[in-house]
């Protein structure tokens, strides 16, 4: 049950803040550039959104796997971080400097959100781990 919980915890989070913070985030890029022909189509908005959706549920997958088997909290989040932010460089890795920290920073946001959920969260006990 709790593995379902953060999947949709983390594919509702990443919709809103990768997804649609993304969408916002390219077009403010876009105009810092001062690009002359400013491109908002619709499927270009739907990959976005479905590409923060994903990354969101897999962001909710990986926080579900850290809390079931760290146990330390500082841990879980250092490890989270770092493991999230790697993938995310992936990603980003080929962009102009400034657009990669921002991207980067959209990413933190998203963590931030999702650890602090997890924190107001009981941690699952050892049976209902088992049941699962």
């Amino acid at each position: 049950m709790e593995l379902r919980t953060w999947l949709l915890r983390g594919t509702l989070v990443g919709l809103v803040v990768l997804g649609i913070g993304g969408r916002l985030l390219m077009r403010v890029i876009a105009h810092m550039e001062n690009r002359a022909v400013l491109v908002l189509t619709i499927q270009g908005t739907l990959t976005v959104l479905f590409a923060g959706t994903v990354a969101g549920a897999l962001g909710g997958l990986i926080y579900y796997f850290l809390r079931r088997f760290v146990r330390q909290p500082w841990v879980c989040t250092s490890a989270f971080i770092a493991i999230y932010e790697l993938i995310i460089w992936q990603g980003v890795h080929t962009l102009l400097p400034r657009p990669q920290l921002m991207f980067m920073a959209l990413a933190l946001v998203y963590l931030v959100i999702i650890d602090a959920m997890g924190r107001h969260c009981p941690v699952a006990n050892k049976e209902s781990l088992e049941a699962a």
